[in-house]
């Protein structure tokens, strides 16, 4: 019952009743009044007309007995229950017929006045002008109106029952009719609630209410779809290029996948990293970088038929979905076409930029049967790409290896930075025209619980793709200023050269870390060298160039390392705040053996000479290639004949008991 009240038949139902409760009740109130107040009206009006309609026919009569016969008659014939003539004048007693007693009569002037339900009329005898008329006192029963007042309620309250009766039979039956349509609209709200909101909200009804909260719920419908396929539209693209997502292409790789198992077909998924987007993020900003992402998508889109997807996966990744492909030299076709659209010069704020890519691709059946394997092995194969500097290539089995072995090594080499598992070693630096030892470069080694002592080559690319770089260059920059203000105290008084990496060299708050170490470690800037190498520089020039300005200023001295491997020229190094070059040992080596190799050295000390840097000599291996650098008057020296790289304490027990050893050195 209390759920059936709280419904719209129940609301329609009780509703009813309870209103109908309150007005009929007032309605057969104010009936009853007005139904009694006519029947008492009507009878008074109707008794003095009769009253005085008697009297006139008693005053035509003079003689007393018929005038007591009609008083008697009239008693008899029920017209009166009392009735007296009563003159004053006469001095014989009037006649009088009486149905109650004599001293009763007491006159009304409204029905029921004195409760004893007879009312009583005075009415004196109409006569002529001058004669004093006697009184005739009647007495109505007033019983019979009074049983048909009570006969009126009772009819009325039948009526009032039978009524309330039908509210109750015709609520019950057009109860249901009236929210039938409601019902179905309460139905469809609830398909639309658990996501069938693709019917139409259509109600048959002539209710005006029904048929606006019907349109206004089709309304909210529509919105809702419209809503809700941009909501999909958006979870399922990306919102700088509008191309598919990973979700998405997820999707669509694995419908490719059960269509290419059923029809026997091949099918090939590319993952493209950009090569160089960050220099122009960072150089222009993220609106040119927007820019120049949506013109890479719409050429990718341009290369590739419909039935391909190209989609970003984050940041500058993209992936390509190529279906029902013929093999792998089609693959490599389509890849060298995508390359060559790539590669056109894209214009930015009036500037011209190129952005390369290396691209890892896997194929179905080749290199997997689901989706997970294969956008695991396009990824590897990816990264192989780029780290060997290829444009593209496809997964090989041996890399996967490797791949997992890398992403161990990024782990625990975060966990080695954090955990002291690192140290420096550092490899003396002779000056050739002093004779000894001035400075030192600091080689960063792991000391791995299950590799050994692992070079900086080894680890240095993990640290970059795994961005550790930064840590890593904080920890190095820290113990060598560390030591080197230790190697001060003992009065071992010259410089430590530290390595940067390209990401090091574009980190704008570079210089500010030097300065703050220096400034902590009271470290003078002429002790300090920091070298660089020529690709680092080249990959952003205008960020490279504040950072070394800054340097600069603070006094710090710049190294370019392995000099001539690059693609700068002296001309262009000319430019730069540059104030060492470090001749790559490839050179230095073969030098007594191989005449281009000793041009190449002759030629880069004389000019580096002529644009005021110094030159120094890396890897050098034996006391001929000492004395042939000493002759072509270059400045310093570095290598294994002078000293393989020592730890702290080794190179301090190697100063003590060296040649090249400065004579001034106070070390005991």
């Amino acid at each position: 019952m209390k759920h059936f009240a709280h419904t719209l038949m129940g609301r329609i139902i009780f509703g009813g009743l309870a209103m109908h409760s309150l007005l009929v009740p007032l309605l057969f109130a104010g009936v009853v009044i007005i139904i009694k107040e006519g029947f008492q009206s009507n009878f008074v009006d109707e008794v003095r007309a009769n009253s005085y309609l008697f009297a006139s026919l008693i005053a035509h009569e003079q003689d007393p007995h018929v005038r007591s016969e009609m008083l008697e008659d009239a008693l008899l014939g029920g017209q009166f229950v009392y009735a007296e003539l009563i003159d004053e004048q006469d001095p014989q007693p009037a006649p009088k017929q009486l149905l109650i007693e004599s001293n009763a009569f007491q006159e009304d002037f409204f029905f029921g006045q004195h409760g004893d339900n007879i009312y009583f009329v005075s009415m004196p005898l109409p006569l002529p002008n001058g004669v004093e008329a006697p009184l005739l006192h009647l007495g109505y029963d007033e019983e019979p109106v009074l049983a048909l007042i009570n006969r009126t309620y009772r009819v009325f309250l039948y009526l009032t029952l039978g009524y309330a009766l039908m509210i109750v039979v015709f609520s019950g039956i057009f109860g249901p009719v009236l929210s039938a349509p409601l019902r179905r609209l309460q139905n469809d709200v609830r398909k639309i609630a658990s996501g069938r909101y693709d019917r139409r909200l259509t109600v048959n009804s002539k209710i005006v209410e029904i048929v606006n909260l019907s349109r206004d719920l089709e309304s909210m419908r529509q919105q809702l779809v419209k809503h809700n396929r941009e909501l999909e539209y958006q979870s399922l693209h990306d919102s700088l290029t509008n191309l598919p997502n990973r979700v998405l292409l997820q999707d669509r790789l694995e419908q490719g996948l059960m269509h290419a198992q059923r029809h026997q077909l091949q099918l090939a998924l590319l993952i493209i990293d950009l090569n160089g987007f960050k220099t122009v993020n960072d150089t222009l900003g993220h609106h040119s970088g927007d820019m120049l992402l949506q013109q890479l998508a719409m050429r990718m889109q341009a290369k590739l038929r419909e039935s391909d997807t190209v989609a970003r996966l984050g940041g500058d990744e993209f992936a390509i979905l190529l279906p029902a492909v013929a093999g792998v030299e089609s693959v490599a076709r389509s890849t060298r076409k995508l390359m060559e659209a790539i590669d056109q010069p894209i214009v930015l704020d009036d500037k011209a930029f190129r952005i390369g890519m290396s691209v890892g691709i896997a194929m179905y059946p080749l290199h997997g049967t689901d989706a997970a394997t294969l956008m695991r092995h396009a990824d590897i194969a990816m990264y192989v790409a780029k780290r060997n500097h290829l444009d593209y290539t496809f997964y090989d089995e041996s890399a996967d290896e490797n791949s997992l072995s890398r992403l161990s090594l990024m782990w625990e080499l975060r966990h080695a930075i954090e955990h002291g598992e690192l140290m420096l070693h550092y490899q003396p630096v002779v000056d050739l025209g002093l004779g000894h030892v001035t400075g030192a470069e600091a080689v960063v080694r792991w000391r791995h619980p299950r590799h050994g002592i692992m070079s900086p080559e080894d680890f240095i690319p993990l640290a970059e793709h795994a961005g550790l770089i930064g840590p890593l260059f904080n920890w190095v920059i820290t113990e060598a200023f560390r030591q080197g203000a230790a190697w001060r105290h003992k009065g071992l008084n010259f410089n430590v050269a530290i390595n940067l990496s390209a990401r090091n060299l574009h980190d704008k708050e570079l210089a500010h870390t030097v300065q703050k170490m220096m400034l902590t470690t009271e470290t003078p800037p002429e002790n300090v060298t920091l070298e660089i190498t020529e690709n680092a520089f080249i990959a952003d020039p205008i960020n490279a160039m504040e950072n070394l300005h800054r340097l600069n200023k603070m006094g710090v001295t710049i190294a370019i390392d392995d000099f001539g491997t690059g693609y700068s020229s002296l001309v262009y190094l000319k430019k730069l705040p540059v104030h060492e070059i470090k001749i790559d040992q490839s050179f230095v080596a073969d030098m007594l053996r191989n005449k281009d190799d000793l041009s190449i050295v002759r030629a880069t000390i004389d000019l580096a000479h002529n644009i005021g840097c110094r030159v120094i000599a890396e890897g050098v291996e034996s006391e001929a290639t000492l004395a042939m650098l000493t002759s072509l008057e270059c400045d310093k020296a570095q290598g294994y004949y002078i000293s393989e790289p020592l730890g702290a304490e080794a190179l301090e027990d190697w100063l003590r008991n060296s040649s090249w050893s400065a004579p001034e050195s106070q070390l005991a």
